[in-house]
């Protein structure tokens, strides 16, 4: 094997080999920041209020899964039943409710037009505050 063979061996062996060293660097690192994101996001969903963008008709939009496997795994503790079971259970029968959607319609319930669902969202705890004088006593 002369001088030459060599370098050329060394470029093969190396050289090639660094741009698929970065590749799977770069592949691990947004792998890495897709769960960092997808865990700040929460990875329950939780049930949205909207109101319909013509006659301000209210429906409720999926369905609290935290709440409802805390209830399901409750249940199935106290009955022996499977927890799977009971939490399809749970989740039928709140989707059942009224005006409950596990996806947004694209009529509106209320006056059947067409329609953009504008999501209600909780106000801030200062804004409850300022408002707490000016509510009326509900107890």
């Amino acid at each position: 094997m002369n001088h030459a063979d060599f370098w050329v061996v060394m470029f093969l062996a190396v050289g090639l080999k660094l741009p698929l060293i970065g590749l799977f660097y770069v592949i691990w690192k947004a792998a890495k920041l897709g769960d960092q994101a997808h865990a700040e996001q929460g990875s329950t969903p939780v049930s949205r209020m909207a109101l319909c963008g013509y006659c301000g008709a209210r429906i409720t939009i999926g369905y609290d899964a935290g709440r409802v496997h805390q209830r399901a795994a409750g249940i199935a503790a106290r009955t022996g039943q499977a927890a799977f079971d009971v939490e399809t259970r749970l989740v039928r029968e709140e989707l059942a409710l009224p005006d409950r959607y596990p996806v947004e319609p694209t009529r509106c319930p209320g006056c059947g037009e067409h329609t953009v669902w504008a999501p209600i969202e909780a106000l801030p705890d200062s804004a409850a505050i300022a408002l707490e004088p000016l509510r009326p006593d509900l107890n």
